[in-house]
């Protein structure tokens, strides 16, 4: 597990997010095969139906949120954080050309339509920002593990340096959206809502995942256990504006 603290962000208050996604667009990793250790089929087998799924989740036009992000920012005038989102959006979407990229080399076909996927986009749009913002960092936290987990479990030395790059963003993915449930004046009712969410999540998720977390090191209590040790990290920024 991660703690953000190891992010030394300093106070989230005053965090330029949007300074911080556009220096973030021109550190990525430069995804070539020249190095690669060629997956065996059973590689293959246990890491690409899973893959196939956060590819889908990561990518977005992200019109809804927007538009909920415009709402807001004419009620608050927090003009800044339109673009961060809009930043946030675009490395969502390079998250997904990573994956769709490194798929495509093995041949792998990207799905358009996963029953999960549609699940989550669709219960994003209950409740405005807010309801976008909580599935989000919920679906952000999932990944922490997941990326640890398939770098744990493979060889491949483009997938590991594909899953450092998402950890570095997802991490932070996570303190951004944290801090604008805290923006949003985060209660006791939410709270307790994003509680039963994570652990809807974990249940549902867990058939998904489970052979490259289990590849990884992970028994589903242990992922359990960490994505709720991530929720309460997320809860507290929401709580009270920092780490």
């Amino acid at each position: 597990m991660i703690h953000i603290r190891t992010l030394q962000l300093g106070d989230l208050k005053r965090y330029d997010w949007a300074a911080y996604f556009r220096e973030n667009a021109h550190r990525q990793p430069v995804i070539e095969f020249t190095t690669e250790h060629y997956l065996t089929e059973k590689e293959k087998k246990l890491i690409f139906p899973s893959m196939r799924l956060f590819q889908a989740g990561e990518a977005s036009e992200g019109t809804h949120l927007i538009k909920t992000v415009e709402q807001y920012v004419k009620k608050s005038q927090d003009t800044a954080y339109l673009e961060a989102m809009k930043w946030f959006i675009a490395e969502e979407n390079r998250h997904s050309y990573f994956l769709t990229r490194y798929m495509e080399y093995y041949g792998i076909k990207p799905r358009k339509k996963i029953w999960l996927d549609d699940c989550f986009r669709n219960l994003r749009k209950l409740g405005g920002l807010r309801g976008e913002v909580i599935v989000l960092v919920t679906a952000e936290m999932i990944a922490l593990s997941y990326y640890q987990a398939l770098s744990a479990c493979t060889h491949s030395l483009v997938l590991k340096r594909i899953c450092r790059q998402m950890l570095h963003d997802e991490l932070r993915h996570l303190a951004f959206q944290s801090h604008t449930l805290y923006k949003l004046k985060s209660n006791a009712p939410q709270e307790v809502y994003r509680i039963v969410l994570m652990q809807m999540t974990i249940w549902a998720v867990w058939p998904w995942l489970k052979k490259v977390l289990r590849a990884g090191g992970y028994s589903y209590w242990y992922f359990y256990r960490e994505s709720m040790r991530y929720l309460r990290q997320s809860m507290r920024i929401a709580r009270y504006g920092n780490v």
